[in-house]
């Protein structure tokens, strides 16, 4: 019977190589390096949003998760430091909003109104 040949035909096929994903030679793509550096004049300067700790070695951390569909975008992303980091993800549910919000009061030009208060650090002071 002909349909029997067909069965299993699946199984006999050759596993084909998986397509290269082209490069993005758009000059508007947000490469990670240039969603970095426009948070960082978001934020007003290169430090952790949670903790204040200052940079380098800070996280670039997606608030929408890749699997949820979040991307790499200004909109998306907050600089945390490695242990805040890890808060965050240890609490998906109660730090995706609090981060959302404080993103969003930034975009308006309105840090006062966020739920992040910047607390004084060490530099602030003069002495």
């Amino acid at each position: 019977m002909p349909w029997r040949l067909n069965l299993f035909a699946h199984h006999n096929r050759k596993e084909q190589p998986k397509a290269k994903r082209e490069r993005n030679t758009d000059p508007e793509y947000m490469t990670k390096e240039k969603v970095r550096k426009a948070v960082i004049e978001r934020e007003g300067g290169n430090w952790c949003v949670l903790s204040g700790v200052p940079g380098p070695g800070l996280e670039l951390h997606r608030i929408v998760y890749g699997s949820q569909g979040g991307k790499y975008e200004t909109d998306n992303c907050i600089l945390l430091s490695t242990e805040m980091h890890q808060l965050v993800h240890s609490s998906k549910k109660t730090w995706m909003p609090i981060l959302q919000d404080h993103i969003h009061c930034m975009k308006l030009g309105m840090p006062e109104k966020s739920p992040i208060q910047k607390y004084p650090r060490e530099t602030d002071y003069v002495g």
